[in-house]
């Protein structure tokens, strides 16, 4: 091979473009030739006996294989991979049938790297025995550059078609009292198995709501009573009914349950009829004897609520609404309190003649 690419760019010395092209094609798919020789010495070359054969073409193109298997059967296998003139490859690119052994989620038990060449000792076409499992395998072409040429091969159980849904099951575990209610908290744990195809995936609920993929155990410390559903499918596509068990959480004796007591105070001048004059400061008290009073919060008018930090002063005339309420460091929250007053404009002397007139109770 080396010294027919010699003799052609001797003869073609007087035609320099030609040489540098010709370099350009031949060096490269020679030297991954040579890497794939000392790789596998001898398994291009060998003929298999396995019934199942899984056929990958490659072309020109540097973003897909021409042609890919999808799926296989679990058990002996040869893999033939052809990339040469008879597939379409006219450009004499080399390309490599690389099986992933690293990426989480797949299966990495199969090894094989074939490196192929239209101009390589075979012609481009390549054989390799393997020993498949259930499960998905990822092959990609390894030239840089060609980082697109990538795909899947799910493979199934070789004992036949699996049509039977996975086991699932689940359990609760943490302290109870004497009734059987969890202290505190509780913790979900969900086990699927499958003998076939094997499990894809388990997923769960939490008291009605949506499903959502189970990968640890499930923590549930809020108190009251629950419901968790669980089910599992294969990799076959087999679904289980979806399981379910109840259980209730209390709080630990002695843990705060109360929420803080709240209340608001007005302070202002007022007129005969109460309305404040001029202006009206409101004061918000909160007090929580168990866990300790954690923030108070406040709304004018309909606004949305925030958190209290002084006294507030209303100057503007007219009716008002304050809305408020208190959390305790053990998360409780009071129920919104609500206050109304009315304010008015204050009067000047000249509207106030005399003490005791209209809005100037207090001149």
């Amino acid at each position: 091979m080396i010294g027919s690419l010699r003799r052609t760019l001797k003869a073609a010395a007087t035609a320099p473009g030609l040489a540098v092209v010709l370099l350009s094609l031949g060096l490269p798919a020679l030297f991954l030739t040579s890497v794939q020789a000392a790789a596998q010495p001898r398994a291009a070359q060998t003929t298999s006996s396995a019934d199942q054969v899984l056929t990958w073409t490659a072309d020109d193109s540097m973003t897909a294989y021409k042609s890919t298997p999808d799926t296989a059967t679990a058990g002996p296998a040869t893999i033939v991979f052809e990339n040469s003139t008879a597939t379409g490859n006219t450009s004499f690119m080399t390309h490599t049938l690389t099986f992933d052994v690293s990426t989480p989620g797949y299966n990495h038990d199969v090894t094989v790297n074939i490196i192929a060449s239209p101009i390589d000792g075979t012609g481009g076409r390549h054989e390799a025995q393997v020993n498949l499992t259930p499960g998905k395998y990822r092959f990609f072409c390894a030239i840089p550059g060609h980082g697109q040429m990538v795909g899947e091969l799910v493979v199934t159980d070789g004992g036949g078609t699996d049509t039977t849904p996975p086991q699932v099951s689940a359990q609760v575990a943490g302290d109870q009292d004497e009734d059987g209610n969890y202290v505190g908290s509780a913790t979900v744990t969900v086990s699927a198995d499958d003998t076939e195809s094997g499990v894809d995936t388990v997923e769960y609920s939490l008291d009605n709501g949506a499903f959502t993929a189970y990968s640890a155990p499930v923590s549930v410390n809020q108190v009251g009573a629950h419901t968790v559903r669980y089910r599992a499918t294969d990799k076959a596509g087999n679904a289980s009914e979806a399981g379910s068990l109840t259980f209730t959480v209390v709080a630990p004796q002695g843990e705060d349950t109360t929420p803080p007591q709240v209340s608001v105070a007005f302070t202002g001048n007022q007129d005969w009829a109460w309305n404040y004059v001029g202006s009206a400061k409101a004061t918000i008290s909160a007090n929580d004897t168990e866990s300790g009073v954690d923030k108070v919060e406040y709304s004018l008018d309909g606004q949305p609520f925030a958190v209290y930090a002084q006294p507030l002063t209303v100057a503007q005339p007219g009716t008002h609404t304050v809305t408020y309420r208190a959390t305790d460091k053990a998360g409780n929250t009071s129920a919104v309190g609500t206050a109304t007053f009315r304010l008015v404009k204050a009067a000047s002397d000249a509207e106030c003649p005399k003490p005791g007139k209209g809005n100037c109770k207090d001149k």
